[in-house]
């Protein structure tokens, strides 16, 4: 077999490369957290590619189509949109739109003070709507903590920085999720049933499921990681989420494939081994069972 690598078309992110691909030479703190009113005439964002940060952003003039991992959406005035890290993200439309936008490292995240147990549920929430629109009054709140952030992370970086930025964002991320509490007020047939303790493991199963769904496809390799029995584990995974973990495996797994057959050249022998399968018949079988097509005829249409 050839053991060439293969190079995936889907380009990959991290924070700091996007700062230093937007020209900017700041270092420190000042690369774990941005803020920026953006246009969407980015060609980095044509086409599909994975950003590992958190975008949180407001929209403040014109509208935009973009896609997350491969579901349209439209952005535009006082809309908010949360995109968690590593998903596939792609700007469609050519139309000009702005919008004040915060983007924070997944390592500063974690280290910020934020009450997970009842902030998980909200931001499931927006994991299955990541983009909502907001009254004039939340739009303007939500940009004014943002530019308080934008303010502090512009000047020198002192001895209080850390602890002024973190709690500034650990405010912004409360107030997403109260403006979210307000709109599932609003709207209570959009609302799960709130979870509890299996939040933290659901957060870090979908951290290793980013990090291995090419390689690791089972449930043991995923609880072994967590410490605990592959039941276990798919019994909190299924009574958060709604889906098993095998569901949310075959989920990314098919996310990846569907994406690379749409946009990339490579052969679908070429996909079945990047995505760790022994050859491309298993891998067509693997793809049929979830999809009901082949891997030739989902490519055939796109």
């Amino acid at each position: 077999m050839n053991s060439k690598k293969t190079e995936t078309p889907i380009n990959s992110f991290t924070l700091a490369e996007l700062i230093e691909m937007a020209g900017d030479n700041r270092q420190g703190l000042m690369r774990e957290c941005i803020t920026a009113s953006s246009g969407s005439q980015m060609e980095i964002f044509r086409f599909p590619c994975r950003i590992d940060a958190c975008v949180i952003g407001v929209g403040t003039e014109g509208e935009t189509k973009v896609s997350l991992n491969l579901r349209e959406y439209r952005l535009k005035k006082d809309s908010i949109f949360v995109f968690g890290p590593k998903n596939i993200l792609q700007v469609h439309s050519d139309k000009y739109f702005k919008a004040d936008v915060i983007v924070i490292s997944p390592d500063f995240m974690r280290r910020i003070n934020i009450d997970l147990k009842n902030m998980m549920p909200l931001f499931l929430q927006f994991a299955a709507n990541p983009c909502l629109t907001l009254s004039p009054e939340e739009s303007l709140s939500l940009r004014s903590f943002i530019a308080q952030v934008e303010r502090e992370t512009r000047g020198p970086e002192t001895q209080f920085s850390y602890d002024i930025i973190s709690g500034l964002i650990a405010a912004t991320i409360y107030k997403v999720g109260d403006i979210l509490n307000h709109y599932l007020a609003d709207h209570p047939a959009e609302q799960n049933v709130a979870h509890n303790r299996a939040e933290e493991y659901f957060k870090q199963f979908i951290r290793l499921l980013g990090d291995h769904f090419r390689t690791e496809r089972s449930v043991g390799f995923y609880a072994h990681q967590l410490c605990i029995t592959p039941k276990y584990l798919t019994t909190l995974i299924k009574r958060i989420s709604g889906q098993s973990v095998s569901e949310w495996i075959d989920n990314y797994v098919i996310l990846e494939a569907k994406t690379l057959l749409k946009y990339s050249n490579m052969s679908v022998q070429e996909i079945a081994y990047y995505l760790n399968f022994p050859n491309q018949s298993f891998f067509g079988s693997y793809f049929k069972r979830n999809t009901a097509m082949s891997p030739s005829q989902y490519k055939a249409l796109h």
